[in-house]
């Protein structure tokens, strides 16, 4: 006995996970499919039962996660990401049972990324937020449940990045993107409603994407 344990992961690879990408794969099939859905007759959903009408303007707002993939050709980057946070505000019109079109503004706090290992790691922490407008699409599931999805462009910017180095700099920047999400909604009455989403806005600055998963309220007019 040597008194030398193992290292763990010493010479193993770490194999980066990427949530934005399965998570805009998982949003686009989820929108397409409530989209098609939502263009069959609604006879054919009528033995489902009445569902609650959604319709009108809308104001809503909602709070949760935050998560960021920095684009970086460091090739020593240990990609350690972390949850930071997020508000959302939005406002719409539900044109009809299905369809809708949505305006909305995301602040996106405490992006956090580590770079590099060892001596070399540097902890960056950034704050973006996106501008953004969007079609959406709405599927019921009886009277109260509806899956939910968005298409639409993000005019997205990191504002702020720290350490102060260069490194943390190469974060700042603006970028416009296209945003997708889907979700689950519960509809309590006419007025009232409550929403889990999840949400990419692609890059909001050259390096940075903002990711966003959601717990909000909706008020229809």
């Amino acid at each position: 006995m040597n008194g030398v344990g193992p290292k763990p992961n010493q010479g193993l690879p770490m194999k980066r996970f990427i949530p934005s990408t399965e998570m805009c794969a998982a949003s686009c099939l989820i929108f397409f499919a409530a989209l098609a859905a939502a263009c069959l007759p609604v006879q054919a959903r009528a033995e489902d039962g009445v569902t609650k009408d959604v319709r009108g303007p809308y104001l809503g707002l909602a709070f949760g996660g935050a998560f960021g993939n920095r684009e970086s050709s460091d090739s020593n980057s240990s990609n350690d990401e972390g949850i930071g946070r997020s508000a959302k505000i939005y406002g719409g019109y539900q044109l009809s049972e299905n369809f809708g079109l949505q305006a909305g503004f995301v602040r996106m706090r405490d992006l956090n990324q580590n770079t590099g290992r060892g001596a070399t790691l540097l902890i960056q922490t950034a704050n973006g937020q996106s501008v953004y407008a969007a079609g959406t699409a709405r599927l019921p599931l009886g009277d109260s449940f509806a899956l939910t999805g968005k298409v639409g462009v993000s005019f997205g910017k990191v504002t702020s990045a720290s350490p102060a180095t260069s490194a943390s700099n190469e974060l700042l920047g603006s970028k416009t993107s296209l945003l997708v999400g889907s979700g689950v909604e519960y509809v309590f009455n006419r007025h009232a409603s409550l929403s889990l989403e999840l949400e990419s806005y692609g890059n909001i600055s050259p390096q940075v994407k903002g990711n966003l998963i959601t717990l909000g309220v909706r008020f229809t007019f």
